[in-house]
């Protein structure tokens, strides 16, 4: 995954899915630079690609001028994105030529996972810790786009997501390319003890790869990886799975983060889109 300046928007940074990233279609996870928001002392904590939709301290113009902006950048516009209402489930929607025209401030039902196979639409998901996830079924012209926090993560959102792209556009899980994009790592991710015991109680002794635990305290829970494991038991092979290494809390030059600012911070966003024409941006 590559840290990348867009050569168009010279400010602006996001990491690049390097096994999704095309000529056919752009996948690539935002970090916190390059947009206009948080140019007051009392707005400085959104510097400066704040894509949190409806934001209550954030001008709608300047979230609107982000995604603006980073919709162009992958050869798309603003009225191209789709986004839903965020609510930590496991919901996944399909996306049709209808909800294809809701505009991005105008966020559709309540979902945390969306897919399409129509070419046109930038999928979106909005992120500040948890893991950003994104498909591609390049066989079938398919794309999805997941956000799993533990919740999600704890109901197999990303491996739901897999199984209804093979249910509504044939897709084999095989031919899946993945990408995670940078969330909270296992360095920084302490929870308690009782949602370590939620997930071994469904799951059973195979979760304890993916925490690491010292004795008297309490353990600390590797997201990703555990999303990356679910991603696989669904049938996407793990060499078809692309990890970001990054830390949102550990990088506060380039992500915003729940763990590290609560709510005083923005949200950084993934899109993936299949382009109508491509060639050279």
């Amino acid at each position: 995954m590559t840290l990348t300046n867009d050569k168009n928007f010279p400010q602006l940074q996001y990491l690049t899915a390097d096994n999704i990233n095309s000529a056919e279609v752009s996948a690539i996870f935002t970090t916190r630079n390059g947009g206009v928001s948080g140019t007051t002392p009392e707005t400085a904590h959104f510097h400066s690609l704040n894509l949190q939709l409806n934001s209550e301290k954030d001008a709608c113009s300047n979230i609107a001028e982000n995604y603006r902006i980073a919709a162009v950048s992958q050869g798309f516009t603003a009225d191209d994105v789709v986004c839903v209402s965020q609510k930590h489930t496991d919901k996944v929607i399909a996306i049709d030529e209808a909800s294809a025209k809701i505009r991005p401030q105008d966020k559709i039902e309540e979902a945390d996972a969306v897919i399409t196979n129509i070419k046109g639409v930038l999928l979106s998901v909005r992120v500040a810790d948890c893991v950003p996830i994104l498909l591609y079924d390049g066989e079938n012209g398919a794309i999805g786009a997941v956000h799993a926090g533990w919740r999600g993560t704890f109901m197999q959102i990303g491996a739901k997501t897999v199984r209804r792209m093979n249910e509504l556009y044939g897709t084999n899980p095989a031919g899946i390319r993945a990408a995670i994009g940078a969330a909270i790592g296992v360095c920084c991710y302490e929870i308690g003890m009782d949602l370590y015991e939620r997930f071994y109680k469904e799951y059973g002794e195979s979760v304890d790869e993916f925490f690491q635990t010292k004795q008297g305290e309490n353990p600390y829970f590797n997201l990703k990886a555990i999303n990356k494991s679910f991603l696989i038991k669904a049938g996407v092979p793990e060499k078809n799975i692309e990890v970001s290494e990054l830390c949102t809390k550990c990088n506060p030059e380039l992500f915003y983060s729940h763990r590290r600012s609560g709510e005083k911070r923005g949200l950084m966003a993934a899109f993936i889109g299949m382009k109508e024409s491509f060639g050279e941006i």
